[in-house]
């Protein structure tokens, strides 16, 4: 079922925190609400919860009224599911009785036919008659998970549920959770600020900052073509030089970038480029601005670390992607030339130029 945020707008005594912003999550999707700490995601998950009151605007579910500030309705009273950081389980309970507990209305044999599809679905099966205290803590998060959907609410909302999780753990959560609401067709909203889980479990994510919302997207659409510098920023290793207009490309600290593929038109506007590492190739040259200063193998092709050649001590290098087999070593200079994936153009007003 959709869910809607129309023109909400909350403040913390003097602080705003949301200002009239509109947001549409769609049925039986995964929606991420990403962005740092302070953008007001976990405040919009909050206002749907019944956790806050809505101060302004209303909120709908599936086109019906949800909260508005005229209307509140508590949160045991909302057809919504929630899982938190803290998982909660009740350690006096087993596994079955925790997953069980939402749904007390059901007849027992009702409530053992859920807690066994669960149990499967999260790969859990045997587990029933365990306790808290006996699983591990990534454990504990599935079933966490599972007890927050055993009611079957309209939406789930999901506030950093694997952010205390080790992060060897974390993939395989993630993989198993949005396997788990996929296959329950469950309209789910996630908050988070790590972009990796964003892209992992998300159909689409909607980027906030202040209070805004900045682009909402595909993990893909977002990654490839970020509409503002905030956007760029999240996501692959990236930097954010100054640079202003040169025939054919742009100049920074950094010295000058060849920029073959955009319009010299476009780039006289330029006032900032954000630089994944896969952003930049770089050339052999004796009289390049730049000196390789380290590299590391990271797998699949080497990182370098580039600097002017006239760089004071402490200066901050800018990154690059060589391929492997390594063509360059350690002191060499070289000039760079910028790839249409990975190095993103912005004007003063930080739209990006298309």
């Amino acid at each position: 079922m959709s869910l809607s945020f129309l023109n909400v707008s909350h403040a913390y005594d003097d602080t705003a925190v949301l200002s009239e912003l509109n947001l549409s999550i769609d049925a039986n999707q995964i929606t991420c609400l990403l962005g740092p700490s302070g953008s007001g995601k976990s405040t919009l998950l909050r206002l749907a919860a019944g956790l806050e009151n809505v101060q302004a605007g209303r909120i709908e579910l599936g086109g019906e009224l949800l909260a508005s500030a005229e209307i509140n309705p508590p949160p045991e009273a909302r057809p919504v599911g929630l899982m938190f950081q803290d998982n909660a389980l009740f350690p006096n309970m087993s596994v079955a009785e925790n997953i069980a507990f939402g749904i007390q209305a059901a007849s027992n044999v009702s409530r053992q036919a859920r807690v066994s599809e669960l149990l499967d679905m999260i790969g859990l099966s045997g587990y029933a008659e365990r306790y808290p205290h006996q699983l591990s803590g990534g454990q504990q998060q599935r079933i966490t998970l599972a007890r927050s959907i055993a009611a079957e609410p309209q939406v789930l909302l999901m506030d950093e549920p694997y952010a205390s999780i080790d992060v060897t753990l974390r993939g395989s959560l993630r993989e198993a959770a949005r396997l788990t609401l996929k296959a329950n067709g469950m309209t789910s909203v996630l908050v988070t600020h790590d972009p990796y889980e964003a892209m992992e479990m998300a159909d689409v994510i909607a980027v906030l900052d202040h209070g805004r919302i900045m682009q909402i997207g595909t993990p893909q659409q977002l990654f490839e073509q970020p509409a503002a510098v905030e956007v760029a920023q999240l996501f692959g290793a990236a930097q954010t030089i100054k640079v202003q207009a040169s025939a054919g490309g742009v100049e920074s600290e950094y010295g000058r970038v060849q920029i073959d593929w955009y319009p010299q038109a476009k780039l006289d506007n330029a006032c900032c480029a954000v630089v994944r590492p896969e952003g930049l190739t770089m050339s052999p040259d004796p009289h390049g601005a730049l000196r390789i200063t380290d590299l590391r193998f990271v797998g699949e092709a080497w990182l370098a670390h580039l600097l002017p050649q006239d760089a004071t001590a402490g200066a901050q290098p800018l990154r690059a992607l060589a391929a492997h087999p390594l063509e360059f070593e350690l002191g060499d200079s070289v000039s760079l030339n910028a790839n249409p994936s990975g190095f993103y153009i912005f004007d003063k007003g930080h739209e990006i130029n298309e």
